[in-house]
C-alpha cells in the first residue's frame, strides 16, 4: 500500500512538473502588451479590463495587462510615452501621428444632473455654482471643459470640481454642489441612481427639436464631439422631455509600431467575441464594423484595416471591369495603330510601284526604239534619257524626305537600277567626247595598237 501511494504521488507531481513547464514555456515565449485604461473603478478601466481578459483568452502568443493611464488619469498619454501599446481611449482626446484606432467601441454621452429647484435653466445658468466634473485628466473632466469653453464662461464664473465620482456624488446628494457631471453609456446605471434622487434632473442642451440647437454649434469647435438626444423616460420617469447631449467615441487604439498581423488578431478577436464582452461591459455587444473611416480621430491600424476588408474581393477582381476596359481601349488602339501601319506601307508601296512603273518606261523606250547599240543612239536622245533617270531619283529621295516612302530594301535596288543606268549612259558620253580618265587608253591609240600587231601600219612619208 505505501509502495503505491509513493507512485501515486511521484506521478501526480511529473503531471504538475510538465504543466508548470509548458505554461513557464507559453508565457516566456508571448508577446506582452500593456493597455492603459483610466484610472480603477471607472468605466474606461472596465472596458480596459473587459478587452484584455478576451485578448488574453482568443489571441495566440498575446498576453495583455492593464495599467493606469499616466499620471493615473491620461491613458492616451501611457502611449504616447512609450509606456503601453494599447488604450481606451476618447475621439476627442489630443494625440499625434503616433496613435492608431484598432476598433470603435461605443459612444459615451455627458450627463449634467442638477436640481429641479436649483434655479439652473441652461448651461450659462452654471455662473457662480458648484460643478463637480470628476477626477483631473479623465474623460468626464475634459468633455466637461471642451463644454464651458465653448459658452466662454470667465475665469472663476464658473467653481469646477474635480474629485473622484463617489465623492463628488455624495457632495452632490448632500446638496454641498449644485450639479455633477457624469460621462456614461446610454443606459448608465451611475446616472439611473443618481436619477432616483427625489428632485433630481437632467440638463438639456437647448431644444435638441430646434434648427442648428446648441449641440450643433459644439461640435463645429469641437469636431470630433458628438451630439445625441436621450429620449423620454429611458431612465424610468425620467426625462420628461428629450434631453439633448454631447459625448465622444470610446475607442480601442494602438500604438502605430504595434505589428500588422497582432493589430489584426487582436481585432478579429474583439469582433468574435462581442457576446462575451457584452456580458462584461452590455454595450460593447453592439459593437460594429459599419463606421467611416474618414472620420475617425486616429487614422486605422493597417493591420486593423487588412481585417475590415478581409470580405473584399482581391483588388485585381474589384477593378475587373476597369482593367477589362483598359485592355479593349488598348487592342483597339493597337488596331488602329495596325491598320495606320498597313495604309503607310500600302501608301508607301504605291508611290515605289509608280517610280519602278516610270524607271520600266524610261529603260523601255531605250531598249524598244533603237535597234542599234545604245553606245550608237544620237547623242541627244541620250541626254533626254539621261535627264529622266536623273529626275527619276530627284523624285525618289523627294518622297523618303516628305515620309512618303521608306529607306527600305525596295528603295535601295530601285536606286542601284537607276545608278547602274546613268553610268552606262555616262560612260558612253565620256566615251564620246573622249574623256576616259585614269590611265585608260583613247581609241586612237587602240587603233594603232591593234595595225602594229597585224604588221599593217603604214610607213612614214619621207
Amino acid at each position: 500500500m505505501p509502495t503505491r501511494r509513493i507512485a501515486w504521488l511521484v506521478s501526480l507531481l511529473v503531471v504538475i512538473g510538465l504543466v508548470v513547464a509548458v505554461a513557464a514555456r507559453y508565457w516566456q515565449g508571448a508577446e506582452t502588451l500593456r493597455i492603459a485604461a483610466g484610472t480603477q473603478g471607472s468605466v474606461v478601466y472596465r472596458l480596459g479590463t473587459a478587452l484584455a481578459d478576451t485578448m488574453n483568452g482568443h489571441v495566440p502568443g498575446v498576453r495583455v495587462s492593464v495599467v493606469e493611464g499616466e499620471g493615473k488619469r491620461n491613458s492616451l498619454q501611457t502611449v504616447l510615452n512609450g509606456d503601453a501599446e494599447l488604450a481606451v481611449a476618447f475621439s476627442d482626446s489630443e494625440g499625434d501621428g503616433n496613435v492608431r484606432t484598432l476598433v470603435p467601441l461605443y459612444e459615451l454621452y455627458l450627463y449634467m444632473i442638477i436640481w429641479e429647484d436649483g434655479g439652473i435653466a441652461d448651461v450659462p445658468g452654471f455662473r457662480g455654482r458648484r460643478i463637480g466634473i470628476g477626477p483631473a485628466g479623465s474623460g468626464t473632466n475634459t468633455v466637461a471643459r471642451r463644454l464651458m469653453g465653448h459658452y466662454a464662461f470667465d475665469e472663476g464664473e464658473v467653481t469646477l470640481i474635480n474629485d473622484s465620482h463617489r465623492t463628488i456624488s455624495k457632495a452632490f446628494l448632500a446638496h454641498e454642489i449644485d450639479a455633477v457631471c457624469i460621462l456614461g453609456s446610454i443606459e448608465s446605471k451611475s446616472v439611473a441612481r443618481m436619477l432616483k434622487a427625489p428632485g433630481a434632473k437632467l440638463l438639456s442642451l437647448d431644444d435638441p427639436e430646434r434648427i442648428a440647437p446648441v449641440m450643433d454649434g459644439i461640435r463645429i469647435k469641437y469636431p470630433f464631439v458628438v451630439s445625441h438626444v436621450i429620449p423620454k423616460h429611458l431612465f424610468g420617469s425620467k426625462p420628461q422631455q428629450p434631453t439633448g447631449v454631447i459625448g465622444v467615441h470610446a475607442l480601442l487604439v494602438a500604438s502605430a509600431e504595434l505589428s500588422e498581423g497582432t493589430a489584426r488578431e487582436i481585432t478579429r478577436a474583439v469582433f468574435e467575441n462581442k457576446l462575451e464582452l457584452g456580458g462584461k461591459v452590455r454595450r460593447l455587444r453592439e459593437l460594429s464594423e459599419q463606421f467611416d473611416p474618414d472620420k475617425l480621430r486616429f487614422p486605422l491600424h493597417p493591420g486593423a484595416a487588412q481585417y475590415y476588408r478581409r470580405d473584399e474581393p482581391p483588388a485585381i477582381l474589384e477593378w475587373a471591369d476597369t482593367i477589362s476596359l483598359f485592355i479593349t481601349l488598348v487592342l483597339i488602339g493597337w488596331s488602329g495603330v495596325l491598320a495606320v501601319a498597313a495604309q503607310r506601307r500600302r501608301k508607301h508601296k504605291g508611290v515605289l510601284d509608280d517610280l519602278y512603273a516610270d524607271f520600266s518606261s524610261v529603260v523601255h523606250t531605250y531598249d524598244e526604239e533603237h535597234e542599234t547599240p545604245p553606245d550608237q543612239m544620237e547623242s541627244g536622245e541620250l541626254q533626254v534619257i539621261r535627264e529622266r533617270l536623273q529626275g527619276l531619283r530627284r523624285r525618289s529621295f523627294a518622297a523618303l524626305m516628305s515620309g512618303n516612302i521608306e529607306a527600305n530594301n525596295a528603295f535601295v535596288v530601285f536606286n542601284d537600277y537607276l545608278r547602274y543606268e546613268l553610268q552606262e549612259i555616262e560612260r558612253i558620253q565620256r566615251a564620246r567626247r573622249g574623256d576616259f580618265g585614269g590611265d585608260d587608253e583613247s581609241p586612237a591609240e587602240d587603233e594603232a595598237v591593234a595595225a602594229d600587231d597585224s604588221g599593217e601600219a603604214e610607213a612614214e612619208p619621207e
